[in-house]
C-alpha cells in the first residue's frame, strides 16, 4: 500500500499557532518584566527555546518506527514517569508551591507539570489497552484503577480541572471502542457521580469553613462564576479585568502592544489570560481566527481517527485531539466567566515551554501516525 503524504494544512495550523503564540508571549510579558528590572524579552527567549527543541522533536519522531510508538514500553514509560513526578510534587526538595497548589515540579532546574505528562501517557496507554474490545467489566479494572491512582494525585495538588480533563479523556476513548452499552452506561454514571460529588463537596464544605486550605481558591473560583464584581478586589480581580480586555478590543484590537490591562492588572497575562489580551490588542475577529486554527487542528485528527483502519492509531488520534478540544474549551470558557479559573493553559498559545514540549510530542506522534497508517508495512509492525 502506497504510503500516505504528511498532512501539511495540519502542520501549517500549528506553525501559525506556535508564532501567534510566541508573539503574544512577548507582548503580554514584556511590560511586567520591565517593572522589576528583567529583560522585556526573557520569557520569549525561553519559550522559543522550547519551540525550537519541539520542533526538532517533531522532525526526529517522524524518523522513529512506528512499533516503537504504539509499543507497550513507551506507554508504561511515560505514565510511570508522570505518577512518580505526581509524588514528588509532594515533596519540598522537589515540589514548587504556586498559588497556593503544588502543581510543580523541578528536575534539574526544569520546571514541568506532571499531570501534563500524565494526560499523554494515558492516551497511549489506553489506546495500547483498548486496541481489542473488551465485553466485561473484569477486563478494564486495571485501567481504571490506574485511571484512579492518577486522578486522586491530580486532585490533592490540587488541581480540579485536571481530573475533570483525565476522567472526560478515559471516558471518550474508553466507550469509543466496541465496549457493551451497560458498561458504557455504568462508566458514564460514575463519572458524572465523581464529577458532581466532587463540586458538590468543595461547596458545602466550602460555605461551612471546613474545606481544606487547599481547595479554598477552588472554592472561591467556583463560588464567584457569574459574578466575579461580587469580589471585585479579591477573587474577581482577574476576571473582571479580563471582562475589559475583551470589551476595550471590540472586532479590530487596540493594536499591538497596545494592552492596557496587561499593565498590572492582569498579574502573568502570558498564561492564563493570553486570549483576553490577545483579543484586547489583535480584536475580536483575530481571537475567532486562533480558536479557528485550533479547531482546525481538533476535526482533522477527528477525521483521520474515525477513518483509521488500526484501532490503537485510532484511539490515539482522537484522545489527542479530545485534550486539545477540552484544553482549549475550558481556558475560554473561564476567560468568558462560563466555569470558574482553572490554570489550564490555551495550547500553543499560552506561556509555558514544558506544556508546549509535551503537546508538541502528541501532536508530532499524530502527524506521523496519521501518515502512516495507510502504510501497511507500518501498520504490521506494531506489538
Amino acid at each position: 500500500m502506497k504510503r500516505k503524504k504528511t498532512d501539511w494544512v495540519l502542520v501549517i495550523a500549528y506553525i501559525c499557532l506556535s508564532v501567534i503564540g510566541l508573539l503574544m508571549i512577548y507582548s503580554a510579558s514584556s511590560f511586567r518584566l520591565l517593572t522589576i528590572g528583567a529583560a522585556p524579552s526573557a520569557l520569549f527567549k525561553r519559550q522559543l527555546i522550547f519551540s525550537f527543541m519541539s520542533w526538532t522533536l517533531i522532525l526526529l519522531l517522524q524518523k522513529v518506527r512506528s512499533s516503537i510508538l504504539l509499543g507497550r514500553p513507551l506507554a508504561i514509560g511515560l505514565i510511570g514517569f508522570g505518577v512518580v513526578t505526581l509524588l514528588l510534587a509532594h515533596i519540598p526538595f522537589f515540589g514548587v508551591t504556586v498559588n497556593g497548589a503544588q502543581r510543580w515540579v523541578s528536575i534539574a532546574g526544569l520546571q514541568f507539570q506532571p499531570s501534563e505528562m500524565v494526560n499523554v501517557g494515558m492516551i497511549l496507554y489506553l489506546a495500547h489497552v483498548f486496541k481489542e474490545p473488551k465485553s466485561s467489566f473484569q477486563e478494564i479494572k486495571k485501567p481504571l484503577g490506574l485511571l484512579l491512582v492518577c486522578c486522586l494525585l491530580i486532585l490533592f495538588q490540587p488541581k480540579v480541572a485536571g481530573v475533570f480533563i483525565l476522567l472526560f479523556l478515559a471516558f471518550i476513548m474508553i466507550t469509543t471502542v466496541q465496549v457493551p452499552v451497560k458498561l458504557t452506561a455504568l462508566l458514564f454514571v460514575i463519572l458524572l457521580f465523581v464529577l458532581v460529588m466532587t463540586g458538590g463537596l468543595i461547596l458545602l464544605l466550602g460555605q461551612h469553613d471546613l474545606l481544606p486550605s487547599m481547595f479554598e481558591h477552588v472554592y472561591n473560583r467556583i463560588r464567584l462564576v457569574g459574578d466575579p464584581f461580587s469580589d471585585p478586589y479579591g477573587q474577581g480581580f482577574q476576571m473582571i479585568h479580563s471582562y475589559y480586555a475583551l470589551f476595550n478590543g471590540g472586532l479590530s484590537g487596540l493594536g499591538l502592544g497596545n494592552s492596557i490591562t496587561k499593565k498590572g492588572f492582569l498579574p502573568v497575562a502570558e498564561t492564563d489570560f493570553i486570549f483576553s489580551v490577545m483579543v484586547e490588542e489583535l480584536g475580536l475577529l483575530f481571537g475567532v481566527f486562533v480558536i479557528g486554527l485550533l479547531f482546525l487542528i481538533i476535526v482533522r485528527l477527528f477525521k483521520y481517527s474515525a477513518t483509521c483502519k488500526n484501532d490503537q492509531i485510532g484511539l490515539i488520534l482522537l484522545g489527542t485531539a479530545t485534550l486539545i478540544l477540552m484544553q482549549t474549551s475550558i481556558n475560554i470558557a473561564s476567560i468568558l466567566g462560563l466555569m470558574p479559573m482553572t490554570g489550564v493553559p490555551l495550547p500553543f498559545i499560552s506561556y509555558g515551554g514544558s506544556s508546549y514540549f509535551i503537546l508538541s510530542f502528541a501532536f508530532g506522534m499524530c502527524i506521523k501516525l496519521a501518515r502512516e497508517e495507510g502504510d501497511q508495512y507500518a501498520v504490521l509492525q506494531t506489538a
